[in-house]
């Protein structure tokens, strides 16, 4: 019997009284693949419809799969899924499976989710961005329509903030699983040997000494394709087989390798962090992790988002190991030393803190709100909001007032990425005067929604598709579905020499203009072309694609654009009056400038007319260009910063002045004291400590002291300053006398971060860094007082220094 099973009964007297619940169980206790069927069958559902959220498409597939064949039904009939680009469902489906942002739509097309009784988020643990979105939507909904019940499920979380965020009752699953050893293998300098064949080759072993079922984790399919290709290569046994999980399997070969292996038959299974909640993998009884995943995160300082391959948290670590130990007792492999497991985060960081929000900051102005009248589990980070914002506004999607405009709308009805959408309407409008132009951008918006890395130039790359020539043939039936959407028929010559401009639609923050031996882009941000790259040397450049190499943004597709054909295409343009800063001059400065963001693709010179708005605004661009390094930033300020970067660990409504989010809000939190700046050095003298305390509440200053205090009073009396700025965490130096009769070591953040302390002699040289003061006056005292009595001899060394009396005085002041 399943372990959810024991706790059903009570779910449903709970729902049938209230209309929201938290269920926390295990991977492997039933709450996926039992519970909506048995919810589905109980008298208080019967002719009800019940939605189930899963994070990923391959889950939805075949969670789907798994619980229609339970009845006995195709898929489609009482189960049914729907994801993107793909679906199965009827009108005698009952229980649909869907993504979050399927969820999305369907909230955003019937405000009251009138058809839906029972809302399901399952693996809420995982916090995506559409999970966070969709569960604030659903809460406005509830407002609506009181029936509506929603039920929460997760493998591992903070259940209490949960419990608080949605005001409802907590059931817990203890889940079925055996032990599982943890076997540590320190690994090898990914520069000697890559992490997928450090794993792969850990597997091996450890298939050749257990002969079981081996569940290997890696970042992403890049490292599973090279471990896989290594362990094929290795002249495996006819039982063993090795099975990739990547998301382009087919819903048969993606069943073959979650299925528990034929009797006298054993498999490797390759996998990302899907696996570690997601999809249940069968006869599992050896896992091989290597302790790392891909996280994407987005930096709105230079506008990319950057796939980095992380350390998971020791959750998600938790959580793989335990795949072991569903059938009998396990064995997991971890490419780690426990010492480093133990610094691992606690949980994962919610997408929400670290995606690009343009998306979401679409869906909340087609919902008609404003992001701060949402009720967030975890508040968006607000300068990527910004950044969505700006993009939305220049896309003419989002008015001044950051209000969704009927051009905006328009756009969202065509179900893709905004900036997609706004390059195929711009073709339909193209195409009441060329020919093709419909088909052109439908072909190019198929091409740029498909995530696969860009290799080729896109005249290429349409020639390929046009001709339905691998790689890109897959892609065609989703240019034939844009072009229906357009009206627009396909043609066998393209007008090409359109492509920049539609190009530009979709990208009008990435035109970027040669700017030394590099590039400025429109968003303000900078790029690098390669050095041989063809395009080298073009004055104007439209580009799609870019990726962090070298600690630069990387041009990496592109087109040239003339200048004849931004003003051509974009007559809306104007001349505006502008004055900024000469920094050789150190003087103020007018000229008339042609626009297009922050990119001027004209200029005239004009009369100098400087008020108080336009000096501020001078101030903010040189601001902009120069960086923060122009602000007085002192020691002060930098422990300030890093205090709340700790403190939003635990409350995340609270600031955020990262360097990041602080040049990103530049002219929020700074603008209103620049107008009456004359000179480099007045801005130099801002009290800027004074400007970002201000941005904190009353409250919330008095919340930022009581977790993280500047100071802490040493047993005898002395005030000594916390160092938040320290590598290995918070702490402070203080001569160990002054700690005589501290049993445990210090903590901030309401005891659950440990000061590490550097214990100083009488004449302040290091003694011992510890985190653990009880540890070091049982271990390490009796060889430190023994060093010590004799370099100092007029000072106190007690044989007990826990229960000894603190002192800043010698031995001889002491008895005065």
């Amino acid at each position: 019997m399943l372990p959810v099973v024991e706790i059903l009964p009570k779910l449903c007297q709970i729902l049938a009284q209230q209309n929201r619940v938290i269920l926390s169980a295990p991977p492997g206790a039933g709450k996926s693949t039992y519970l909506p069927l048995y919810l589905l069958q109980q008298p208080q559902f019967a002719g009800k419809n019940i939605l189930l959220l899963e994070p990923r498409r391959l889950a939805a597939r075949s969670i789907a799969a798994y619980l229609a064949q339970q009845l006995g039904e195709p898929v489609g009939k009482t189960v049914g899924y729907q994801i993107r680009q793909d679906s199965q469902f009827s009108a005698d489906t009952r229980l649909l499976i869907v993504t979050e942002g399927i969820l999305t739509r369907k909230i955003q097309q019937d405000p009251l989710l009138s058809t839906v009784d029972l809302l399901i988020f399952d693996e809420f643990h995982e916090r995506s961005l559409h999970a966070d979105l969709g569960l604030a939507l659903a809460l406005e909904v509830q407002q609506l329509n009181e029936q509506l019940k929603l039920l929460v499920m997760s493998a591992t979380l903070d259940c209490q903030a949960l419990q608080q965020y949605l005001q409802a009752p907590l059931l817990q699953s203890d889940g079925r699983s055996y032990p599982v050893e943890i076997r540590y293998q320190p690994p090898t300098p990914v520069s000697k040997e890559p992490l997928a064949l450090q794993a792969a080759k850990l597997a091996l072993q450890a298939y050749r000494q257990h002969c079981g079922n081996l569940l290997v984790f890696l970042p992403g399919q890049a490292e599973i394709q090279q471990a896989a290709t290594w362990l094929q290569s290795q002249g495996l046994p006819p039982e063993l087989q090795v099975w990739p999980l990547i998301g382009s399997l087919s819903l048969a070969q993606q069943q073959a390798a979650i299925a528990a292996p034929p009797a006298g038959q054993h498999k490797i299974v390759l996998a990302t962090n899907l696996a570690e909640t997601s999809l249940t993998i069968e006869g599992i009884t050896v896992v091989v992790d290597s302790g790392q995943a891909r996280r994407a995160s987005y930096q709105a300082r230079n506008g990319l988002t950057k796939l980095e391959t992380v350390a998971i948290s020791q959750a998600a670590a938790v959580q793989r190991a335990g795949r072991a130990g569903r059938l009998a007792p396990g064995i997991c492999y971890r490419l780690d030393t426990p010492e480093q497991w133990q610094r691992r985060p606690a949980f994962e960081p919610p997408e929400i803190e670290l995606a690009e929000l343009t998306q979401l900051r679409l869906e909340l102005a087609v919902w008609g709100c404003q992001p701060e009248a949402l009720n967030w589990l975890t508040a968006p980070a607000s300068g990527n909001l910004a950044a969505a914002t700006a993009l939305l506004q220049q896309l003419q999607v989002l008015d001044a007032k950051g209000q969704l405009t009927r051009y905006g709308r328009e756009l969202y009805q065509f179900g893709t990425d905004i900036r997609l959408a706004s390059m195929l309407q711009h073709a339909r409008q193209l195409e009441k005067s060329t020919a093709g132009a419909g088909w052109l951008a439908a072909l190019l918006a198929a091409l740029l929604e498909e995530s696969r890395p860009a290799t080729q130039d896109l005249y290429q790359q349409l020639a390929l598709l046009q001709q339905r020539r691998p790689p890109f043939a897959s892609l065609y039936p989703q240019a034939e579905q844009f072009a229906r959407k357009l009206g627009v028929s396909k043609l066998n010559t393209l007008p090409l020499q359109l492509l920049p401009t539609l190009l530009l639609r979709a990208f009008p923050d990435r035109l970027a203009q040669r700017r030394g031996q590099g590039y400025l882009l429109a968003n303000g941000c900078g790029a690098v072309l390669a050095p041989d790259d063809p395009l080298a040397g073009q004055a104007l450049l439209v580009v799609s694609s870019s990726r962090d190499y070298q600690q630069q943004n990387r041009i990496s597709q592109a087109v040239a654009i003339t200048l004849d054909e931004v003003l051509a295409d974009w007559p809306e343009l104007s001349w505006q009056s502008y004055s900024g800063w000469d920094e050789q001059k150190q003087a103020f400065f007018s000229e008339q400038q042609l626009r297009f963001g922050q990119l001027v693709l004209q200029r005239k010179p004009a009369k100098l007319q400087l008020d108080r708005e336009s000096r501020q605004q001078a101030w903010l661009d040189y601001l902009q260009r120069k960086g923060l390094q122009l602000l007085p930033f002192n020691d002060h300020c930098r422990q300030l910063q890093q205090r709340l970067a700790l403190a939003r660990t635990m409350d995340s409504s609270l600031p955020d002045l990262s360097d990041t989010a602080l040049l990103t809000t530049l002219s929020v939190w700074l603008g209103p004291y620049l107008g009456e700046l004359n000179k480099l050095t007045e801005l130099q003298q801002l009290p800027l400590y004074n400007l970002l305390w201000q941005q904190l509440s009353y409250r919330q200053q008095q919340q930022l002291n009581e977790w993280l205090p500047e100071h802490w009073q040493t047993p005898a009396g002395s005030r000594v300053s916390i160092d938040y700025t320290l590598p290995g965490g918070p702490g402070f130096s203080v001569r160990v006398q002054e700690m005589y009769g501290q049993l445990v070591s210090p903590t901030v953040l309401a005891g659950q971060l440990a000061l590490t302390l550097t214990l100083l002699s009488p004449g302040r040289q290091p003694l011992q860094i510890t985190r653990d003061l009880a540890s070091f006056w049982q271990q390490a005292w009796p060889e430190v007082k023994k060093e010590m009595k004799g370099r100092y001899p007029k000072h106190y060394w007690p044989d007990d220094p826990a229960t000894a009396l603190p002192t800043t005085k010698t031995k001889k002041a002491m008895q005065l």
